[in-house]
């Protein structure tokens, strides 16, 4: 029997964050609970994705690929390096079980 190939996310660590006022924008990480991280794989930013992210009234900064933990939401935030994203838009991919993320930019953490 074939062993599925274990896929290897190792560009880096995606830290999960949740607003504490989800009325509030975030203005650093004092604004934010934290929830965990993910490992993940940078992906390249393909025409269509910039153009659905347009669609969307946002700019897509970063898109990135995790494990599928089968428990995310796009109102949470991400955390990578000393950036601040929010997630724009989250595809599942079952067959692959892995997540995309679609994040834009919120601010350089000081």
């Amino acid at each position: 029997m074939a062993r599925k190939k274990q896929k290897s996310y190792s560009d880096g660590i995606a830290e999960l964050y949740r607003k504490k006022d989800p009325e509030s924008n975030v203005k650093s990480l004092d604004d934010l609970e934290y929830l965990g991280f993910l490992y993940y794989t940078e992906k390249s930013n393909r025409q269509q994705d910039v153009e659905f992210a347009q669609q969307l009234g946002t700019t897509l900064s970063l898109k990135i690929a995790t494990p599928d933990d089968g428990n995310m939401d796009s109102s949470r935030n991400v955390v990578i390096g000393d950036t601040i994203y929010a997630i724009i838009y989250i595809d599942r991919s079952k067959a692959e079980q892995e997540l995309y993320f679609y994040l834009e930019e919120v601010r350089k953490i000081e």
